[in-house]
This record gives structure tokens, sequence and C-alpha cells, in this order.
């Protein structure tokens, strides 16, 4: 029976000949050649095989193996693929995603927007090869074949999905590739013992989730893929690859890099070999830019031997990356790919983005250490990205992770990474960034453009630099006429009857006009388009240009908005760039001279909130009005807390959707008391999950409307 052999195969590998096997995939590749068991196992199922040879822009050759139940596909796929250059377009994304018998929905949506949320739970995600576009309902359909498949090929490898331990005796070399990877990162175990002892001389390393002897921060470093033990497809695990690699180049080092030896009298034994080695160190100077590192011998000795990680009688320890790369291999020229438009010192930044990283727009190497602008501005983010928590937290920057099933190649070298994405989230900024891990590759190799069979683009480094050091006042700009630094200037805060000399008067942990900002931002994001002749609406006036944020990089319509109350007959323009830097909370903009600041005043007349007309409205002047946990996660409550200075008639308690449609009703009625407490557990109006996004809570009293942004977590 076919099916023995699956057992000894990778779990994705596996999966993929059941799922083709039974018709719910009628094409699938396996990138890499495969294992004799796999070809056993498929032409035991009956199933068409096909070898691909593709090339990267180097010139180097990559397999790929395809497979189906009717041999006119994997010809049909040979016949477009074969020989041909690797290289993602809208044309070979659909082609292919016929092929593999994705909804044509998806791929349409996919080819838009790659990675775009959709609602599916992550576990059904997981699951799928392809990104389901959001309500799909040939999904569903799919769903159910693929779960069926994925519970049998759970059983066949005891309920784990495992990797099999590689052939006694053989060294480096492992095909432990996404499912060990996804294995371990849902926390069900690592690669067996064996197969991570080949050679003493590699020291497992901390955070290693891919079994691959290199740490997450190390393959953020090197460009390597922590989801893929063996990137680059040659059987060699990434760690021992990058020790005998970093050994070559300092046994035999290139022009502008100087190794000299200093020997010391006496000898220390290496405690995986019992070699005795030299107890002195060699120092590795890059000439060009003046930096130096210097390394014990017996270090060397344990790279020689492919370890990263060095254990002696005098020396241990583990060779630091960080401090290698900038005079190893600072940059790929083969990787460094220019902008589209807008850099005419050609150094892989745009003229815009030059001056908020101080960098010459006219020089391509501004601090004249031999490595362009560009380059140097990646080199000084990475560590950033390497030293990332990989895990919520609310007081910095980190970093959560979206894998996927399935594997994208670098089109310029070929390595193979997950094809899915990281999310970087700066909570104190209120920013966050999706950048593909193949991206990260190549930010590693010094290009901010990166180039994949399935993700390509460009990351903007001041959008990533604001948000791997953002403190949170990266947008935070000095008003003048503020007294209490709030970023309301005291007539204002007499509009507002608020106190000038008290920068936070709701006790809310932010300040008063920071969190106004927010606050108006994300009631400007609820409105509907109109005209309409009863509720306040927006009238959208786009243009063809852009403009960058010079914070943060984004970029953003040169046009505007109008707010428009019909009922009152007023309106206030809002171009797109001042509602940037309101989400930011700040109601000024750095180009005061383009776009002036926006008046709360005027806003809030539009916006209805008018607080302090107490006397007029019935509005007391000051209120507490508070959501926590915020964010909080599904199946736990966020409690929204109200705190009035006197009874205040009639309260309305609505959650909204970001597009303004009612979510959950919370409360409505006349309380009493001025103390109030209600609970939203995270779902809707029929008790459906609301799923995880930016909510509005908008309380109303009397005329007054306030709102609160409220972050839902899955």
């Amino acid at each position: 029976m076919p099916s023995r052999y699956l057992s000894k195969l990778d779990f994705q590998l596996a999966y993929l000949i059941l799922l083709t096997q039974r018709g719910a995939k009628p094409l699938s590749r396996w990138e890499g050649p495969l294992p004799k068991e796999a070809e056993e196992a498929i032409r035991g199922y009956d199933l068409s095989l096909a070898a691909v040879s593709r090339s990267t822009r180097l010139g180097r050759t990559k397999r790929e193996s395809v497979f189906a139940r009717n041999p006119a596909r994997t010809a049909l796929y040979y016949r477009r693929f074969q020989g041909r250059p690797i290289r993602h377009s809208a044309e070979a994304i659909r082609l292919e995603g016929a092929l593999f018998g994705y909804p044509s929905c998806c791929v349409e949506r996919f080819v838009r927007r790659p990675y775009a949320p959709n609602g599916l739970a992550p576990e059904d995600q997981r699951v799928l090869f392809h990104w389901a576009c959001p309500g799909c309902r040939r999904t569903a359909v799919l769903l159910a074949e693929y779960r069926a498949a994925y519970d049998d090929c759970l059983r066949l490898f005891g309920g784990r999905e495992q990797v099999a331990r590689p052939p006694q005796g053989r060294r480096r070399r492992t095909t432990a590739r996404i499912a060990a990877s996804l294995a371990l990162a849902a926390g069900l175990g690592g690669l067996p013992a064996a197969a991570r002892a080949d050679d003493p001389h590699w020291i497992p390393a901390g955070d290693d989730q891919d079994a691959d002897y290199l740490s997450f921060a190390e393959e953020v470093l090197r460009g390597t893929d922590w989801w893929n033990a063996d990137t680059d497809g040659d059987a060699t695990l990434d760690g021992p690859q990058t020790a005998e690699w970093i050994h070559q180049i300092i046994a035999d080092p290139p022009p502008g890099i100087a190794v000299e030896e200093h020997l010391t009298y006496g000898v220390e034994m290496c405690f995986a070999c019992g070699a005795m080695i030299n107890m002195g160190f060699v120092r590795i100077t890059n000439t060009d830019r003046g930096r130096s590192v210097d390394l014990p011998l017996i270090a060397l000795h344990y790279m020689e031997h492919g370890g990263l990680g060095y254990s002696g009688e005098v020396h241990s320890g583990r060779v630091d990356l960080a401090a290698l790369k900038p005079i190893l291999f600072p940059v790929d020229p083969a990787h460094f790919l220019l902008p589209p438009y807008e850099d005419p010192d050609e150094d892989g930044l745009l003229s815009s983005e030059e001056p908020p990283l101080g960098t010459d727009p006219g020089d391509e190497d501004t601090d004249d250490d031999s490595i362009l602008d560009g380059p140097g501005i990646a080199e000084g983010l990475l560590p950033l990205i390497a030293q990332l928590p990989r895990e919520e937290i609310p007081d910095g920057p980190y970093m959560i992770e979206h894998p996927a099933y399935g594997l994208e190649q670098c089109a310029v070298c070929g390595a193979a990474f997950n094809m899915g994405y990281a999310s970087i989230v700066n909570p104190l900024e209120g920013i966050s960034l999706d950048i593909p891990f193949v991206a990260i590759h190549s930010l590693a190799h010094g290009s901010s453009v990166y180039d994949g069979t399935v993700n390509s683009g460009r990351v903007l480094p001041v959008l990533l630099r604001t948000v791997l050091t953002g403190d949170g006042h990266a947008h935070w700009l000095a008003v003048p006429g503020d007294g209490d630094d709030d970023g309301l200037t005291d007539d204002e805060e007499a509009f507002f009857a608020s106190d000038p000399g008290d920068p936070d008067e709701d006790l809310s942990g932010a300040p008063d006009g920071r969190e106004m900002a927010i606050t108006m931002a994300a009631q400007i994001d609820t409105l509907p388009e109109g005209p309409l002749p009863d509720r306040i609406y927006l009238v959208h006036y786009l243009t063809c240009g852009v403009y960058s944020c010079q914070i943060c990089g984004e970029e953003i319509n040169m046009g505007y908005m109008d707010v428009v109350n019909p009922e009152k007959g007023i309106s206030c323009e809002v171009p797109y760039y001042n509602h940037h830097f309101m989400e930011h909370g700040s109601f000024s903009t750095e180009r005061e001279d383009l776009y002036p600041r926006t008046d709360p005043r005027e806003l809030a007349e539009v916006l209805g909130i008018t607080e302090q007309t107490g006397a007029e409205s019935g509005i007391p002047s000051a209120v507490l009005f508070q959501s926590s946990p915020n964010p909080f996660r599904a199946g736990e409550e966020a409690e929204i807390a109200l705190s009035l200075p006197r009874a205040a008639g009639a309260i309305d308690v609505t959650v909204y959707d970001a597009a303004g449609r009612v979510v959950r009703k919370i409360y409505s009625g006349d309380p009493a008391g001025t103390t109030l407490r209600f609970a939203w557990d995270g779902r809707t109006e029929t008790g459906e999950p609301a799923g995880a996004g930016i909510y509005l809570c908008k309380v109303r009293i009397g005329e007054t409307a306030l709102v609160r942004k409220i972050a839902l977590l899955p």
C-alpha cells in the first residue's frame, strides 16, 4: 500500500499527496526534488509526476516536482514553466491558481491584495494552500475536503505534524521544510534528537524553531528563513552552512578584508573532539569601513566544522553575527534592486525619504563608509528586527508571524521561504507594518525592494524605522500656546471647558489633545459618503498625487475630504494628510505650509462633539470614558467605564465596526447614578464572534457623542 510510505515523508508532502490523490487538489507542486519514498507513494496512487527546472536571476537552476491525477495538468504545467525564470506576475498566479484548483475569486483578490484579512479562523486557513477571500463559498466546500485529508494525515503521523528521522549516518542533511517549522510553531516539538546531533561541533542555538542551528535573530541577520531549515535547498542545514561559509571567507579573505592572527603561548582543548587549539585569536577588519572584530581561534575551529557556538577549556560562547555582518557581508550587489522611481543618486532610497533618514538625496554614500545609503539604512534596522519579541507586548514594538502552507522563492537567488508574512506592531505609535518573510531576506542583503515568486514590492524604510524605534511621539508636534503640552492650545481648552493646566484631565493615560485627535479621526472613519439629508457625511476629493509622510513614510493621497453636517448647515475640510496625523494623535502636521493645523473646535462643531456647551445641551463638562483591557482578546470582555460629574439623562452605548455598521448595542436607557460600567464580549447582536479588528464604541449622551477605539485580537 502506498500509504505506508507517507509516514516516512515530511508531513506537508504527505498531506499534499493525499489531497491530490483524493482530487481536492487537481495539481500539487513540491519545491525541490522528491525523496525516493515520495516518488513511490505518488506512483502507488497512480498520480502523474513531472520534474520541472526553472532558473533564478543569477542563472541558478531550481527544480520543482509536480503531480496530478490527470496527466494533462502536469503536462500543461511543464510546457508553461519548464526552463522559465522564476518571476512573480499576475498572469503566472492566475495560471497556477487554475491548475492547483484554487477558487478564481480568491486568486483574483490575491493578485490585487495578497494576504489581506479574510475573517477565516486561523486553524482553517492553516490547512489551506491558498489565501481565501472573505466569505468564499467555494473555500468552505474545499475546507471540508482539506480537513478530512489533514485529519487522516495526522493519524498516519501519530497525531503530530512530525518529520521523519533522516537515515542513520547522514551528515548535515535534512528535508526539514515548512511542515517541521509549522509543527514547532504549534508547540508540537522539534526534530528527533538524533537529527540534532549529527556533529558534536554543532551547538544548539536558543530560539531555533526550525532546528537548523540558527537562532531567530541569526536567521534575520543572515537572511535565511526561520520557518525552513534548508533555505537554499542544497540539503545542508542553514546553521552549519553559514558557519562554514564564514570560515571560508576568513580563510581566504576578499579585497578589503584583513585577517590578522594573534597567537599566544598555551593551548586549549576542544570539548567536541579533543583537538588542541592555540588560545589566541584572529582580528578581522573591513579596511574600507574601519571596523574590526576579534574571534578566538577555537571559534574558527568550530566554524570549520559547521558550528557557530564554541566550547573550549578557556573560551566558550557563540560567534556574534551582528558584529560580523557589517564587516564580512554588509550588502550583496546581486540582491540590490533600485526603487522604480525618484532615486536619482541610485542609492536605494527615494529622494523624499532621504531628509527624514538623515541622508543626502544627491550623495549615494552620505557618510562615506563605502556602503550605499539604502543598504546602510537596512543594515541599521535589521538588528532591531532580529531583537523583536515575537509575542504581543504593550510597551514597545513586537512581531506577530503569519505563516502559510507552501514556499516561495527569491527570484534573485532561488532561496525558498515560507509564503507568509510578519506583522511588526508598535502599540506606542499605533502603527503596524506587514512584511513578507522573503522581504526580510532582501533587507539582509541590503535591498528594500524584494522580488519573490508570490510576494514582491518594497519595504518603506522610513515607515519601518518608525515602527521599530517610535516611542509614541513620532507624530507628536509641539503647539504654540499649549500651556500643559497636551496637544491643545489654551484657547482650544477653553472651548472644550477643559483644564489648560492638566494634560490628562480624564485620567486615560494619554494627553487630552492626543486622545481627542485619535477619537475624532476614528469618528470620521465611521461616517458614510454623502450627500445625505439627515446625518453627518463625507465628500471625498481625491487627487492623482500622493505625499509621503516625512515621519513614517506612509504614502497619503494629496486630496481632502469635507465633513458635512447638513442639519447645522456647516462643514469642515480635512486633508487626508491631516487625518493621517490625527490618527496618530496630532491636529498639526510637520508641513504647516502645505497642510495647516486642523482646528479641533471647528471639527467638533461639525461632528457634534461640543462638551463646552454643557449648560445648553445638558452635557457635563468632564466625562471619564475608558475601555479596558484595550486591546482585548476573543473570549475575554472589555469593560466600558463611564464616570459623570452629575446625572445626564438618557445614554446610548453602541459598538460599531470600522465601516460604521452596528455590531452590538450595549445599553440604551436612563441609568441611575453617575458611575456606570458595561461589558462587551466581542460578539455581535446575534451572538457570533465579531472577529479581530478595530471597533468604535460610541457613547451618546443627549446630542453629544463620545467615541473610543477598541481593538479586538484573535
